[in-house]
């Protein structure tokens, strides 16, 4: 049996016992032992769970994760997402579409003071989405804004997106948080564009809130509201990144920074309690166990596709064909599209990158840059159907019963948005680079 034939029988057995609805980490991991067995023979496969769980829970490089996670944690019971609520709230609301653009607003705050994108959500459906629909926004314009804007703390850092891709294809976490950067605002920016425009041509779908409610504050009430519910965050958010990007602490150093700068927040907020540290932890302890676990399994999964030959045998391939390499680029982004209609955003990821990143790096294009045009990609997952965690999220914490279709619909003009993103991205790319070639 040839490489080639090998490595297609790997591939369609994956996807069928993938299809079949079994967990990622275990379907990689045992189909790895499996089908490295049968197409080796080699009985020392078997180590090859032990061999990767060393390898793995000895990277030093992941050991941010679970920090950043803890971090997020701690500022999701905080209550700084209130706070930093009902200042947007009355700071925007005056504009036509400005409750949407307060959630745009609040929402990249968050992710980059948490970048926990279940966590973004579930905030913003319970703050915001109640306050459009008393204002009588269009229902579904609402949920849309709150599904895409909870979605940025896949690309802004600190990322635990970032992190994996960094670990996993050998880049640098900073340098790929660094470019997250621009990316993550480049999307913002989109967002609030797209806003102001369809407030601009149907004052129906987002009005203002009126001019008596906005006027129970005096200009320096607000100023105070704003001081008093962003600084904080927005000075954990520069503590954390700022000292990654010019080089004072590594990622680890600048995440176990953030856990203290979040407990602090806490404790001003009246939060920090033992019960809390409890729950932060257990939270904690159970999202990294998931990640591992998931990551334990492609590592498996990867090492027999490259003891087969497999990324040798699709970079020749795709390289021998003598096409453009923005072309080859193209097929890549939607084949990771269609992944991410059916499998989770770290599924996505880590599958894509031992296949993928080759390809991408024999084709000349630079890596950060790479690595950040894969993670928006990703993001699009949490919009795209039918396995669209955002949507899911929306449903499940709405007090309302929202139709699954109107959720579904309501992220496809943001899903639009994320394409033209790639394709800003892809003609500029020092969006993206600017910043990490600047770093120390």
């Amino acid at each position: 049996m040839t490489p080639a034939i090998k490595l297609a029988l790997v591939g369609i057995v994956f996807f069928v016992v993938l299809l079949m609805g079994h967990p990622l980490a275990f379907t990689m991991g045992g189909l790895a032992v499996i089908l490295g067995y049968g197409l080796w023979g080699n009985p020392n496969i078997l180590n090859l769970f032990s061999y990767s769980a060393v390898t793995l829970t000895t990277n030093v490089a992941y050991v941010c994760a679970p920090l950043f996670i803890f971090m997020g944690a701690v500022l999701e019971r905080s209550e700084a997402a209130d706070d930093m609520f009902e200042s947007m709230y009355i700071l925007f609301g005056r504009l036509r579409g400005g409750l949407a653009i307060a959630t745009v607003v609040i929402c990249t705050l968050l992710a980059a003071a948490t970048g926990i994108i279940g966590a973004s959500i579930t905030m913003m459906v319970m703050l915001s989405l109640p306050a459009m629909q008393k204002h009588s926004y269009d229902l579904k314009f609402a949920c849309g804004t709150i599904m895409a804007s909870g979605c940025l703390g896949t690309i802004i850092p600190p990322s635990i997106i970032l992190v994996i891709y960094g670990a996993q294809a050998q880049v640098s976490i900073g340098k790929l948080f660094a470019g997250g950067l621009g990316a993550g605002l480049l999307l913002s920016a989109l967002y609030v564009g797209y806003i102001l425009l369809k407030a601009l041509k149907n004052p129906e779908v987002a009005p203002a809130i009126s001019a008596e409610e906005a006027g129970k504050y005096s200009a320096r009430q607000k100023l105070y509201m704003v001081v008093k519910s962003v600084i904080p965050t927005l000075g954990l958010i520069v503590l954390v990144l700022g000292s990654i990007v010019f080089g004072v602490a590594t990622p680890t150093e600048a995440a176990a920074l953030g856990c203290v700068g979040s407990l602090v927040l806490a404790a001003a907020h009246r939060k920090l309690n033992w019960q809390m540290i409890k729950e932060c932890c257990f939270v904690t302890l159970k999202t990294n166990c998931m990640i591992m676990w998931i990551i334990l399994g492609a590592s498996m999964f990867t090492s027999v596709f490259l003891g087969l030959g497999g990324n040798t045998i699709i970079t020749n391939l795709v390289t021998g064909l003598a096409l453009s390499r923005w072309f080859v680029l193209g097929v890549i982004l939607i084949i990771l599209l269609i992944m991410g209609m059916f499998i989770d955003s770290y599924g996505v990821l880590l599958i894509g990158i031992p296949i993928f990143t080759p390809i991408v790096y024999a084709l000349g294009f630079e890596p950060v840059w790479f690595g950040i045009i894969y993670a928006v990609t990703i993001q699009a997952s949490y919009l795209s159907p039918p396995i669209a965690y955002a949507a899911f999220y929306v449903k499940g914490v709405a007090k309302e019963d929202i139709p699954i279709d109107l959720i579904y619909s309501a992220g496809l003009p943001f899903l639009m948005l994320q394409v033209l993103a790639l394709i800003i991205l892809s003609l500029f790319p020092g969006i993206i680079t600017w910043l990490p070639n600047k770093m120390l």
